[in-house]
């Protein structure tokens, strides 16, 4: 099992993981730090082995009832403990700064790469990768942390060894070789009981992850699950993900139990073998009493050092699982394919003037099922086009590979920049945030004069929403303050500001009533922009000049729609 805790795999992660800091340029202000801590680690060594000595002679002072000499030893203790204690606290707080900055870098790189190419997107349906909030956030932190830490533990170990093993030599060297005896035998039967605490530390980090994204579902939909009055079947799926993450906390509780049966047993020997081992040199006067004092400290930080993998065995199962599940991440973002503007994928993304499809075929992200067979059409400017059909025939499917977001099928789509196409999507989008700042949204925040946002919410009838919240630039989580159809045309006001040549809408007043609805698309028309629309409503046909149908099993039919009425009549 200990081959398989440093197998060539999990080399190969951690390297793909720790490596991208150590070239970045923090290197060199980590680098800085991690000196720091070897020098003040090198401290602590020397204070431990003067430690020992002091010790070794303060019991000899005791035991002699040698008065001058016990308070002289007495006074250098104390002044050995005031010189240690800054020295200690610092190498831990260089430590966790070291590991802090690091945990700085290394979330913001994964954060930048997630929403690079939209991999987001793309690992949103990979099943291989759950909860990847949590793995940039908590796995993050556990493995700078604990990179850090067990790595300094072992540099800890290796001097703590180096520089006891020749002091318990000098003291016994038949207690050196039971240290070395005694400390294999341990390592050997830890890992032999603990070998099933790494996959069980992965699957606690999923489990927990798990419960708490339920738990937040919960908290986003509360309105939905009390109009359907779900609450049972909330409570039977929090409740089924509970369970998991609990069986799986007393797997590991048992394990640990098991593990600390020996553990324990194993640890209190080592009070007991030093005094074993020099009392009968201190009987037959070949050592004085305080050897057995020096001893012990000895044969302990030579133990500490040597067993290393047993005290931190828990760390590393954790340790393991974090490297996996980062890892793992990475190779995922790694393998995320660029948006296809050249012809990557299977459809084919050509930069134009004008939006086009040429022998255009879209198949499901699987290839198991053709949505739209073979079409080829020329969306002119200033134009305005319906998408209608079934629910399910692939109506967002067209919005879809136009964004780049899908690329299985076949064919051709000529496009303008993505900066002159913008989408509203089926769910209003709008981030937590200020106003000014959602209605900007994705530019920055400074689109607008602030008497010009005013102007645009006045237009969509959403006057009041400064006041309500307390003005433009107060932060506000929106999907808690604003109904949806509020949303809807909020983000109708961003669209006007943006004035984009292609205005793709899929059902984005599905919540607004005729007169809002008939607002809005007016108000699309002003701007001159091409409006491209999904929906199901009949009453949708008036703001449109062609209506592209979606037959479903790839059948599609496009006409003009001579039913439109003229604009001067409509909402008379």
């Amino acid at each position: 099992m200990l081959e398989k805790s440093i197998d060539p795999e999990l080399m190969r992660r951690f390297k793909i993981v720790a490596k991208p800091f150590w070239a970045s340029d923090k290197r060199n202000r980590a680098l800085f730090l991690l000196v720091q801590i070897f020098v003040l680690l090198a401290l602590v060594t020397v204070v431990n082995v003067w430690v020992a000595g002091v010790a070794g002679k303060f019991a000899t002072a005791l035991q002699g009832k040698d008065t001058d000499a016990y308070y002289y030893f007495l006074l250098l203790h104390v002044a050995v403990i005031l010189i240690a204690t800054p020295i200690i606290v610092i190498y831990h707080y260089i430590k966790a700064r070291l590991a802090m900055e690091w945990r700085e870098w290394l979330s913001a790189y994964l954060i930048e790469r997630y929403f690079t190419n939209r991999a987001y997107f793309t690992l949103s349906s990979d099943p291989q990768i759950d909860n990847p909030d949590e793995r940039i956030a908590h796995d993050v932190d556990s493995f700078c942390s604990l990179s850090v830490g067990l790595f300094m533990s072992f540099v800890d170990a290796v001097i703590t060894v180096l520089t006891f093993m020749g002091l318990l030599w000098t003291i016994s060297p038949q207690l050196t070789y039971i240290a070395l005896i005694y400390c294999t035998i341990g390592c050997f039967l830890t890992q032999l009981i603990g070998q099933r605490l790494p996959q069980l530390n992965f699957d606690h980090l999923r489990r927990e992850a798990d419960l708490r994204y339920s738990l937040a579902e919960i908290r986003r939909d509360v309105e939905a699950i009390a109009f359907y009055r779900g609450e049972e079947r909330a409570t039977l799926h929090i409740f089924k993900t509970l369970g998991r993450a609990i069986k799986n906390v007393e797997s590991i509780m048992v394990l640990n139990r098991n593990l600390a049966f020996f553990t324990s047993t194993y640890n209190w020997f080592v009070a007991l073998i030093p005094a074993a081992v020099i009392a009968p040199l201190y009987f037959n006067g070949s050592v004085e009493f305080g050897e057995i004092a020096r001893g012990g400290m000895a044969f302990a930080h030579v133990f500490g050092g040597l067993t290393l993998f047993v005290g931190q065995f828990n760390a590393l199962s954790a340790y393991k699982a974090n490297i996996d599940r980062i890892g793992t991440f990475i190779e995922k973002l790694d393998e995320s394919k660029e948006v296809p503007e050249s012809g990557s994928g299977g459809i084919e993304i050509t930069d134009d003037e004008q939006l086009s499809f040429e022998n255009l075929s879209i198949l499901t992200p699987d290839g198991s099922r053709v949505l739209v067979e073979s079409i080829s059409l020329d969306f002119l400017p200033g134009g305005s086009y319906l998408i209608m059909g079934p629910s399910g025939a692939g109506k967002s499917s067209i919005f879809r590979v136009i964004a780049g977001l899908w690329d299985t099928g076949d064919g051709l789509i000529r496009r303008p920049s993505m900066e002159d196409i913008m989408f509203l999507p089926q769910q209003p989008y709008v981030p937590v945030g200020t106003l000014r700042e959602a209605l900007c949204y994705p530019r920055g925040k400074f689109c607008a004069t602030t008497s010009t946002l005013l102007s645009m919410l006045k237009m969509v009838n959403l006057s009041d929403i400064p006041v309500r919240v307390g003005g433009i630039d107060e932060e506000t989580n929106w999907r808690e303050v604003l109904s949806v159809g509020e949303q809807q045309r909020l983000s109708f006001a961003r669209l006007i500001l943006a004035a984009p040549k292609y205005a793709l809408l899929d059902e984005a007043t599905s919540a607004l009533d005729a007169e809002n609805q008939e607002i809005l698309y007016t108000l699309i028309q002003s701007i001159g922009s091409t409006v491209i629309s999904i929906g199901h409503r009949s009453a949708l046909r008036q703001y449109h000049d062609y209506i592209l149908e979606i037959e479903g099993n790839g059948t599609w039919a496009f006409s003009a729609n001579d039913i439109k009425p003229d604009p001067s009549l409509i909402g008379h």
